[in-house]
């Protein structure tokens, strides 16, 4: 973790990122700027969170530990957004981790001296509300689908939504095993089955999508919502 000195950069991100429609104003110029490495933990399971911090750019995983030593990769977060609202909002230690994926940019304030504040303020508490709405939703989304549908299908949906404009990427095979719920064998053999179908191919680590169109029909399909 690395501290950033206040800058016009701060200035800039206030602007890009509009986060004076988060925070209160007078909260904006006290924002610290900092620069987690991979690895580093932002909000972690069991303990209290000093900082209230809201994720900017990088990549972050959601980690949930069980008592048995196992570890569930819940969420991959790549979109900006603020971390660890319902502890704030609830007054609970951190339910999950958050650890920093790769170098990730985040803005926080210290908890102990900002909470209070945040917490009466409408604006920010409205961009919270909004927030945990959008993972809610999210949610109802995504929990049947490890329920109701196959590693193969699932593996479809994650490789065309994580996929770069040529059908290529490099996923973290053990991270996905872990959110997927299943053993990293299990998991290579669905992409073994994947490569000898010709739905994509592997080199080294990068694998590329070969048929996106049987790709797509493989892909979990969502009902869409009618927004009111």
């Amino acid at each position: 973790m690395k501290k950033i000195s206040p800058s016009t950069r701060l200035k800039e991100i206030i602007t890009d990122y509009q986060l004076d429609q988060i925070f209160p104003g007078d909260c904006l110029s006290q924002l610290d700027l900092v620069l987690y490495q991979a690895g580093d933990y932002i909000c972690r399971q069991g303990s209290e969170q000093d900082v209230i911090p809201y994720f900017l750019k990088g990549r972050l995983k959601i980690v949930h530990s069980l008592e048995n030593g196992s570890d569930t990769i819940l969420e991959i977060q790549e979109k900006p957004g603020l971390l660890g609202e319902i502890e704030l909002l609830l007054d609970r230690v951190c339910i999950s981790s958050v650890i920093a994926d790769q170098y990730s940019l985040v803005v926080q304030l210290p908890a102990l001296h900002f909470k209070k504040r945040l917490l009466l303020d409408p604006t920010f508490l409205r961009s919270t509300a909004k927030t945990l709405a959008e993972k809610l939703h999210q949610i109802n989304y995504l929990a049947p689908a490890n329920f109701h549908y196959s590693v193969k299908e699932r593996l479809a949906s994650h490789f065309l939504k994580h996929c770069d404009e040529n059908g290529t990427l490099k996923p973290k095979m053990n991270q996905l095993a872990l959110r997927f719920g299943i053993s990293y064998r299990h998991l290579s053999r669905v992409i073994k089955q994947m490569i000898e179908e010709g739905l994509v191919q592997r080199e080294g680590r990068i694998y590329t999508i070969l048929d996106a169109k049987r790709m797509n029909d493989l892909s979990i399909k969502h009902a869409e919502t009618v927004d009111r």
